[in-house]
């Protein structure tokens, strides 16, 4: 466990710190989230129509809190430098990590198959928050450059 507590500790001072908008390399992460997403429900054991349902309702909750988490993103035009940056809220953060922090005790749970559904489910979460964030912040980056 202490090992998680480091991967969230460098996690956090990664998010909170300033960073340079590059639409290029922006759409890396949830590309990569949609492949494990993909993955992960592929090698799943069945595919029911519940488990695409709860797949569904988690990817809608996991967009609706990357559009808060874009909307409170800090996004500002550094004229000295000429570029666009982004600073992640502290809100925006703990949010993230609390449902990084709920996969993976609803992995270590338990293997029955209502429980290895719900892991797969809460994938769709973070994918969908990314992909809403990322969205937001390159529209409104798209907005700051004209």
């Amino acid at each position: 466990m202490s090992s998680y507590l480091g991967v969230f500790i460098v996690i956090i001072l990664l998010m909170l710190r300033e960073k340079q908008i590059r639409p290029t390399r922006m759409w890396i992460t949830p590309i990569l989230l949609i492949w494990l997403a993909c993955t992960s429900v592929i090698s799943s054991d069945k595919l029911t129509p519940i488990s695409l349902i709860l797949y569904f309702i988690c990817l809608i909750i996991g967009i609706g809190i990357g559009k808060w988490r874009g909307k409170l993103e800090k996004i500002r035009v550094n004229h000295e430098r000429g570029i666009v940056t982004s600073q992640s809220s502290a809100a925006g953060v703990i949010v993230f990590l609390g449902i990084l922090l709920l996969r993976l005790l609803a992995a270590n749970w338990g293997k029955e198959h209502a429980v290895i559904s719900l892991t797969n489910a809460l994938i769709f979460i973070p994918l969908g928050s990314i992909c809403a964030r990322r969205y937001i912040i390159y529209m409104r980056y798209k907005q700051l450059t004209g």
